[in-house]
């Protein structure tokens, strides 16, 4: 062996030691080394992997590219199709650039023809169903394509393929409706990545955090809480913040659902700082969740901007439009849910459940109560198919909300209980919080007056014990400045302080009577005060009028 060919081959070998122990600077300087004397895919590629884990896009593209074009020189098509997948994944993840990472992945299958059964085409396969998934596209093609790289995985013995294939698999199983089977794909995956050998130290990681956010999509949350330890302390052990940083983000998510909101707080924000750091176009799932909490916080300013800065991400533009029709904007909530809506296919029924939760309270509070009662229905059949607990709650709200406006309380009475069961059941606090809030009206309604108070005062404590800001009144029973009331519902109060009845004020305003019935609930939490008429008073005290 001549002095060159010595030095290369030492350096690969010390670059390929320091990248399975984690040393990623000393990989990328051994790969360096290696360069410099001999310019070949190997080294190009370890260069890249060290360029990956510590997030200097700049020199991971660098790499990347030259990887492909030393393998293609050198006649090695396999090698070179691996790196143009992970050059189309680069694309997704750093830039979030569709179309040249859908045109790198077709570069990558025209170089496979002929070579199928290698372990590269099951790796092409892999980043695929993830850019895919990215992409919105319909769960049925990511789950044929990550069916693809589990049986390559299964062939050759590579269980990066197997583990990976599996998760992605399971969670565009799940996406589908097809919950035990997809539950059952997701388990085989967290088994599979428990082991020792990968050939990349990516692949556990992924794996888990693909069955994370699949059981967090369904509500299973005991089962994502259980591999979410694992994930964050394979992430500590390789330092890798964009790796833990969406999973963080589902769990962040899980935290809050559950009413641990300091935990879900801290899990988000470092989620989005770790996202925005190093691949922005992948912070919007994490922005979204963070969104959600600062509204039920009270944040809602801060909440507002989160969604803004989520972009066309399905659930921050879910969120900016239950912030609308909070503030009374029934129609922008609707157009809102439409649009998420029309961007999911029919089979993504995980996918469009917020959506259709939106577009039935809004639908509800326009008055319309045909649309409403078609989107419980889509939401009632999703949550039977799904069959969690959590999800059924869920669709069963929306059912009672809808009763309200309909003026059937007694059904809306029923349902609130049966999805107090159900939160109680998934321990989602917040959940049942907001139940007991629709349950103490239809109570009310149906002159009810005790059980509706008690409700209503278990409602409210739990909003004070989580930190809902603005969701239960204040304990002093007035707010300290009057101007924490919105101007539609300053609006709203003169109108009812005039003598109007809701069905007036709702002429007048265009809007449903059921949204001037929460503009009233909303101004006596607010307030802190037991009826209609002291909210009245209060207000003729105040000048408000």
């Amino acid at each position: 062996m001549g002095a060159v060919a010595q030095v290369t081959s030492e350096a690969l070998a010390d670059g390929s030691r320091a990248l399975r122990r984690g040393d990623w600077t000393a990989a990328r300087d051994c790969f360096q080394t290696a360069l410099e004397a001999e310019r070949s895919g190997q080294a190009w590629d370890g260069l890249a992997w060290a360029a990956w884990w510590l997030c200097d896009e700049e020199l991971d593209f660098e790499a990347r590219e030259k990887a492909y074009r030393a393998y293609r020189a050198a006649g090695d098509d396999c090698s070179a199709a691996r790196a143009a997948a992970w050059l189309a994944g680069n694309y997704m993840d750093y830039r979030g650039e569709h179309a040249v990472a859908i045109g790198w992945l077709e570069r990558a299958r025209r170089l496979l023809e002929g070579n199928e059964a290698c372990a590269e085409a099951g790796f092409v396969s892999l980043i695929e169903a993830d850019v895919l998934a990215q992409m919105g596209e319909p769960p049925s093609r990511v789950e044929a394509v990550a069916d693809h790289a589990v049986e390559v995985g299964r062939a050759l013995g590579v269980n990066d393929l197997v583990a990976v294939g599996l998760a992605l698999k399971g969670r565009a199983v799940v996406s589908q409706g097809r919950v035990d089977e997809g539950i059952r794909l997701l388990d085989e995956a967290s088994a599979s990545a428990s082991g020792d050998d990968f050939e990349l130290p990516l692949s556990p990681a992924w794996a888990l955090c693909c069955v994370i956010t699949g059981c967090e999509g369904v509500g299973d949350y005991p089962r994502a809480a259980q591999w979410c330890g694992a994930m964050v302390a394979t992430g500590e052990r390789w330092q890798g913040r964009y790796m833990t940083g969406m999973c963080r983000s589902a769990y962040g998510s899980i935290l809050a659902t559950q009413g641990d909101w300091p935990a879900a707080d801290a899990a988000l924000v470092a989620a989005v700082d770790a996202m925005q750091a190093t691949r922005p176009p992948m912070a919007g799932g994490g922005l979204a969740r963070l969104g959600e909490l600062r509204a039920r916080q009270g944040r809602r300013d801060e909440a507002a901007e989160l969604f803004r800065q989520a972009g066309a991400h399905p659930l921050g533009l879910v969120g900016l439009g239950n912030l609308a029709l909070e503030a009374g904007d029934a129609a922008g909530a609707a157009d809102a849910a439409e649009r998420v809506l029309r961007r999911l296919p029919e089979g993504a029924v995980l996918d469009r459940f917020p959506a259709l939760e939106l577009l039935a309270g809004a639908k509800s509070a326009q008055g319309d109560l045909d649309a409403a009662g078609a989107a419980c229905d889509e939401l009632a059949q999703t949550a039977a198919t799904l069959s969690t607990p959590y999800l059924k709650g869920r669709a069963r709200l929306a059912a009672a909300a809808m009763a309200v406006a309909a003026g059937d309380h007694e059904q809306a009475r029923r349902l609130c209980e049966d999805a107090i069961d159900l939160f109680a059941e998934s321990a989602a606090p917040y959940d049942q919080a907001r139940t007991r809030v629709v349950l103490a009206d239809a109570l009310r309604a149906l002159g009810r007056d005790e059980p509706a108070a008690a409700e209503r005062v278990a409602a409210d404590e739990a909003f004070r014990k989580l930190g809902a800001a603005g969701q239960a009144p204040r304990a002093g029973g007035a707010p300290d400045e009057p101007g924490e009331l919105t101007a539609r519902e300053l609006e709203v109060l003169r109108l009812v302080a005039g003598g109007m009845s809701d069905a007036e004020v709702a002429k007048r305003l265009v809007i449903s009577p059921h949204t001037v019935h929460r503009h009233v609930a909303n101004i006596r939490m607010k307030l802190g005060l037991p009826s209609r008429a002291a909210a009245v008073a209060y207000a003729a005290r105040e000048n408000l009028l």
